[in-house]
């Protein structure tokens, strides 16, 4: 809990109490197929908080705690390629997981990042001086190199094209 801001709140016939603001934690992970957002949030119950999204992409997640008079609010706005439909969240008592499902990419799309995955592994391994497989089998390597890519490419696009229309 970083920030924590004490502000005067005054309930119905009741002294005021002090309410205090805080900045929980957020982690945001990107992964291959969700987004992951984890909100750090000891303390607070599963109905202390509430998690919305509009139909322009924006993420609130906000707050209060009525022990201690705590509350939070956090809003951010969800990449283009998030799919806003399939937000699921889990609370496990301290950690706010919510998983942000992303669009699904064309075959295009797919087939271009892995080329410019496997480019940039490639180029690390070199930088690295390390001796690819290819370089080991001398002349030819060359040769049996493409020969797998192009395989692994047919089946690798075979897969997607039967997975699509099933």
């Amino acid at each position: 809990m970083a920030s924590g801001k004490p502000q005067r709140a005054a309930k119905c016939g009741a002294a005021p109490e002090a309410v205090t603001d805080i900045d929980p934690k957020l982690e945001w992970l990107d992964g291959a197929n969700t987004y992951i957002i984890r909100l750090n949030l000891p303390g607070f119950k599963k109905e202390d908080f509430k998690v919305q999204v509009d139909s322009g992409g924006r993420l609130t997640v906000r707050g209060e705690r009525p022990a201690g008079y705590v509350r939070f609010h956090k809003a951010f706005q969800l990449p283009q390629t998030a799919n806003l439909d399939g937000v699921a969240g889990r609370f496990d008592g301290t950690v706010l997981s919510l998983t942000v499902p992303k669009q699904p990419a064309s075959g295009t799309d797919m087939v271009v990042a892995r080329l410019a995955e496997a480019r940039e592994t490639c180029a690390a391994a070199e930088a690295e001086g390390m001796t690819t497989w290819a370089e080991a089998l001398g002349g030819r390597g060359q040769m049996v190199a493409a020969a797998v890519a192009g395989f692994a490419l047919g089946a690798f696009l075979a897969h997607r094209l039967l997975s699509a229309t099933n």
